[in-house]
């Protein structure tokens, strides 16, 4: 078991007091897959499991399930990241092909991308690209309509955002869309939400896109438990569209679409259910202490800080909490700090800290808060990167990953390659098991940066074995690798 992986646990389990080890319990059979990091498979066992616990058993579960939640909602996160990079390289060099081989569709979804990502302006010029192209069907025109609408919603143009959603309509998936916006931009109620999705949402061969949309709509809901059992029935390996035209000398082609959004969406329902699962685990005194620490992550990330200080402050407050947790829940401190505007307090915290501190794991937390908080921490940088040279770079894989994670969102792509390869398991190397899958994204993302292909389709492949949501970065990446080497035939890998 790795330290990452012990520490949690330990808390989750050791602050409140160990679970029975029985055969038949489902915390220990959910802990044992969460240590091979088989996220998905850990929290459906353990939530399918939790109506026949009694109170003590229930409330120790929703706390390992909270724990699992956020480290799933990291990971979407760095996958997140991670796609951006290369879809939106794939989709922006499928709108510029030539006329003769040009997909109609890849500007859709060129569109939903930098909307994802916040470039608004770009998004909403090619929302209107799409919806004047009467080649693409009505219904892609209408939803394009509704995403140009939440690109100027973005921009403070509310009266022509409205407009546009009242305008659409259509089929059930265009009430979907339309609902999904006006929740993002909380311009609907939860009650008329859910209505929506009850009634436009109710197949079960209900499309990729569908889904995602129904997942939105129940977020903006306030139903995370509703939202997951949309995300329980999906395939989220399947192409949100699948495009089959006529190339140069009438070659056929097939390019399958995927949704941007949906790696964000996933990361916010983990956190949303971590929350959820933690709060209902804090109201069991045995498992408050536990729940408090990890509940300052959740609600921080959430952007709920206020709430965030409180829960870590009540932690800090604990003389039982031992000495490594209060350092980690200390840093954790400065980065809700940072969040609430006070980012000289929080990198003198962080500064202080790392001077002191020769833990690994603490450092690797402070390391990781100046990535979030995008400061420089010159000295605490310096400092960790002392320890992980120091030590053995298998035992101080977190540090290394935090490290490489600073560099690679700093652009130094070639330290952020040389840190988190220090802490990979050689001999499993692209194993989930032996590497925390966070860890391996962002280093997929460092490979791609550099144009090392191989190396990342090497490591999408094995991680989508786990997690098929992987596959559209997967996609995406063999897409801009053949248009680069100018391989011939299908960019799909089927």
């Amino acid at each position: 078991m790795t330290r990452r992986l012990a520490f949690v646990l330990l808390l989750a389990v050791g602050i409140a007091g160990a679970p029975a080890r029985g055969a038949d319990d489902p915390v220990a059979a959910a802990i044992k897959l969460f240590e091979k990091r088989r996220y998905e498979q850990a929290t459906r066992s353990l939530e399918d499991a939790l109506a026949r616990l009694d109170a003590e058993h229930r409330a120790r579960a929703q706390l390992v399930l909270g724990t699992i939640y956020l480290r799933n909602a990291d990971l979407h996160e760095a996958l997140a990241r991670t796609a951006a990079a290369a879809e939106l390289d794939y989709l922006d060099k499928l709108v510029k092909t030539g006329a003769e081989g040009r997909s109609r569709y890849a500007r859709l979804y060129l569109a939903e991308a930098l909307l994802a990502r916040g470039s608004t302006r770009e998004a909403g010029r090619y929302f209107e690209q799409v919806r004047a192209d009467s080649g693409i069907e009505s219904r892609y025109r209408a939803i394009a309509g509704i995403g140009l609408g939440s690109a100027l919603w973005a921009q403070g143009d509310a009266d022509r955002a409205r407009a546009l959603w009242g305008g659409a309509a259509g089929s059930p998936e265009i009430a979907l869309a339309r609902a999904a916006a006006q929740g993002r931009a909380r311009v609907a109620d939860a009650k008329s939400l859910r209505r929506v999705a009850e009634d436009s949402g109710r197949s079960r061969e209900a499309s990729p896109r569908a889904r995602r949309y129904l997942i939105e709509i129940y977020l903006a809901a306030g139903a995370p438990d509703q939202a997951l059992a949309v995300a329980r029935t999906a395939d989220w390996g399947t192409a949100s569209y699948i495009e089959q035209f006529k190339a140069a000398k009438g070659t056929a082609k097939t390019i399958g679409f995927y949704d941007l959004a949906l790696l964000k969406d996933l990361a916010q329902l983990y956190r949303e259910l971590a929350r959820a699962r933690l709060e209902q685990a804090a109201s069991d005194a045995r498992m408050k202490p536990s729940a408090e620490y990890y509940l300052a992550e959740a609600l921080s990330d959430l952007g709920a800080n206020g709430e965030a200080a409180t829960s870590v402050q009540a932690f800090l407050a604990r003389p039982q909490a031992p000495a490594q947790f209060r350092e980690r829940a200390r840093a954790r401190q400065a980065l809700i700090a940072h969040r609430q505007g006070r980012g000289a307090e929080a990198e003198g915290a962080w500064t202080a800290m790392a001077e002191q501190a020769s833990d690994p794991e603490v450092l690797a937390d402070i390391v990781l808060g100046c990535t979030e908080a995008q400061a420089q921490c010159a000295k605490a940088l310096a400092r960790a990167g002392q320890v992980a040279e120091a030590g053995d770079g298998r035992r101080n894989q977190r540090l290394n990953f935090a490290l490489g994670s600073y560099h690679l969102r700093k652009k130094d792509y070639a330290r952020a390659i040389a840190y988190m390869e220090a802490g990979r398991d050689k001999s499993n190397k692209n194993k989930i098991e032996a590497n925390d899958p966070e860890m391996l994204a962002g280093l997929a993302e460092a490979y791609y940066r550099t144009k090392q292909f191989s190396e990342g389709l090497e490591i999408f492949f094995e991680m989508s074995q786990e997690f098929p949501v992987v596959r559209q970065i997967q996609e995406a990446v063999q897409g801009v690798y053949s248009m680069e080497q100018r391989s011939a035939g299908d960019v799909r890998i089927l």
